[in-house]
């Protein structure tokens, strides 16, 4: 793990300013590549081969130099092919076989790697410089347009500007961020900065020219076939161990979820020396019991983190380290657990995500999948009846993280009678939105409406997998995974998400729909894999979402006296981004929808 930066005509000073930037990233060492006219830098957190990893890597022939931020789970199976092939080692750094593996398989190296990785080759023969980033975008890889020369990358953007590439906000993005609280890839809020989207590489010519391709998605084409218990198990069982490797104490992330779960019992099961850690706010939301029943179930040491209202102090400090808003406060807790899992020694934390994308487990994709079998008569009848439906039973049904209140019950009527007429972009985005048109239309200054880019598009959505198939090119990598690698890394903590591990996720496109989703349940066969391996007190508990309880009065009055004093008149005219009369009434708030607005607002005014 580690931070990367680099660039076109890149002076030393400047490269070395940009890893200043990214020493949280890597602080056990540095390493640096001058070409001929391509830059290359990084800064080393030491998990494998402490004594030997330094990077760059280069070819005997110094023809070929790499840098790789992440870690290469199959490096020993690819460092034995390689060794086949006449090829020398010399450490037990996963990042040696870089240059090895780009001499052989070139541009389809990445297809070959399993793993975490955002990678830079400069090949010095050609002299181009070729990028790359792992299928879920596990690892980020930031580089400036290529009509704004010239080139710098980096795993940071702040590593950008302090390569001399200005930050100036785009405001023709606000709209999308405002309708889903990040920015789909390769789109960032800031103009001439892009994201290398996940699965993609890019070769870059030292007159700045580009190719770009993506290497890898899910299979969305093949016909289903029905899964096996017993390959599912043997994939998982192997992905966890891969993501084991490390010469440094390992944590784990323990929810009262069952993922996070199955992945402590394989934990277990190989015999690992780790501990596990978890977080709660002291409400209703609050997972540490279960999770705290699940170690000593696994008879696993257990660290629970109790985060207090207080802890919002720290809200400016997180949007500040994130580079890229992402309006969901839980990006405080993030940051706080990976402090308290740093603090215990540890510099590798294992977490569960994967399975809610892969077998789709949120409660938004079932509700997709229910309205379209409903068809446009049932659609109308089951808004009416959730309609007058009394709302303790609502707020079962609708397994939202806290009482959905009238705006929830709306939300849901409003889709099931509006689903004939939506875009496929709306069918499935609407549910885990937070603001219709109208209220985006509304909060805008009005000179901003006109310029406001389209919304991504969304081909037609005829069967679960097209449902599930372009969160890996946005909901995963730039709401989910961007929360944790900013915050991990800022705490210089690596994060790594076995059940990431794209045999997993081809393995799961693979499946019927009745595989994953039924009447009764979601994640239907890797429920089934963890009732192999786990009691029912622990698989069979109610899904309980991961928030930060922000309706509880002790979280409410504290929150709401910060959001006043970010969003007032005088902060707000900095940047006139926004209509103040339509802000003021969220300041009234006491249910989960209207605040979840009103900290999407406060976040994105704070990046501003």
């Amino acid at each position: 793990m580690c931070g990367i930066a680099g660039g076109l005509q890149l002076s030393p000073d400047r490269l070395e300013d940009m890893l200043r930037v990214l020493h949280h990233r890597g602080p056990d060492g540095s390493g640096k590549h001058f070409g001929a006219n391509f830059s290359l830098g990084m800064t080393r957190l030491a998990i494998l081969d402490s004594k030997n990893g330094k990077q760059p890597f280069s070819s005997p022939d110094q023809r070929i130099h790499a840098i790789c931020n992440g870690e290469i789970y199959n490096w020993q199976e690819l460092r034995q092919q390689l060794q086949d092939l006449g090829h020398q080692f010399h450490t037990r750094c996963d990042a040696e076989i870089i240059p090895a593996g780009y001499l052989e398989w070139g541009t389809d190296l990445p297809t070959k790697l399993n793993g975490m990785f955002a990678i830079a080759i400069h090949d010095a023969e050609n002299d181009t410089l070729f990028l790359a980033r792992d299928r879920c975008g596990q690892k980020p890889l930031y580089l400036t347009t290529s009509d704004s020369a010239p080139l710098r990358f980096a795993s940071e953007i702040k590593a950008l500007a302090a390569g001399s590439v200005l930050l100036i906000p785009d405001p023709t993005q606000l709209a999308t961020w405002l309708s889903l609280r990040y920015l789909p890839e390769p789109a960032t809020l800031y103009q001439n900065i892009q994201t290398l989207p996940a699965a993609h590489w890019t070769l870059i010519q030292k007159n700045g020219s580009r190719l770009t391709q993506r290497y890898w998605q899910p299979d969305t084409s093949s016909s289903p076939r029905s899964g096996d218990l017993d390959t599912l198990d043997q994939l998982t069982r192997s992905s966890v161990e891969l993501a084991l490797q490390s010469d440094v104490p390992v944590a784990a992330y323990l929810s009262g979820g069952v993922d996070s779960a199955l992945l402590a019992h394989y934990l277990h099961d190989l015999g690992a020396d780790i501990s596990t850690v978890s977080l709660g706010f002291g409400s209703s939301s609050d997972e540490t019991p279960a999770a705290q029943a699940t170690a000593d179930h696994l008879n696993l040491p257990h660290h629970p983190l109790q985060l207090k209202p207080e802890s919002l102090q720290d809200l400016p400090r997180v949007v500040s380290q994130m580079d890229l808003p992402v309006g969901d406060t839980l990006i405080l807790a993030f940051d706080h657990l990976a402090a308290h899992t740093t603090s215990l020694g540890a510099k590798v934390a294992l977490g569960g995500e994967g399975p809610d994308e892969h077998f789709a487990g949120y409660s938004f994709q079932k509700a997709f999948l229910t309205a379209q079998k409903l068809g446009p008569f049932g659609r109308p009848l089951a808004a009416t009846a959730l309609q007058h439906l009394p709302q303790p039973l609502l707020n079962r049904l609708a397994n939202f993280p806290a009482t959905l209140g009238p705006e929830g019950r709306h939300k849901i009527t409003d889709y099931l009678r509006q689903f004939g007429t939506l875009t496929s972009h709306q069918k499935a985005t609407n549910l885990h939105t937070l603001f219709t048109p109208p209220e985006i239309s509304s909060l805008l200054h009005p000179d901003l409406l006109a310029s406001q880019a389209t919304p991504p598009y969304t081909p037609e959505i005829t069967n679960l997998n097209l449902l599930l198939a372009p969160q890996y090119t946005s909901w995963l990598p730039d709401w989910s995974l961007i929360r944790q690698d900013r915050n991990t890394m800022a705490h210089s903590l690596e994060y790594r998400a076995p059940f990431l591990d794209h045999r997993i996720i081809d393995f799961a496109f693979t499946l019927p729909d009745s595989q994953k989703v039924t009447l009764r349940h979601d994640k239907y066969l890797w429920r089934k894999l963890a009732a192999r391996h786990l009691p029912k007190t622990i698989t069979q508990r109610p899904k309980q979402p991961f928030y930060l309880p922000l309706e509880h009065p002790s979280w409410r009055i504290p929150f709401l006296e910060m959001a006043r004093d970010i969003l007032s008149p005088q902060t707000l005219a900095n940047h006139p981004y926004f209509d103040p009369k339509s802000i003021n009434p969220l300041f009234k708030s006491t249910t989960f929808l209207p605040l979840k607005q009103l900290a999407a607002i406060v976040i994105l005014q704070l990046w501003l």
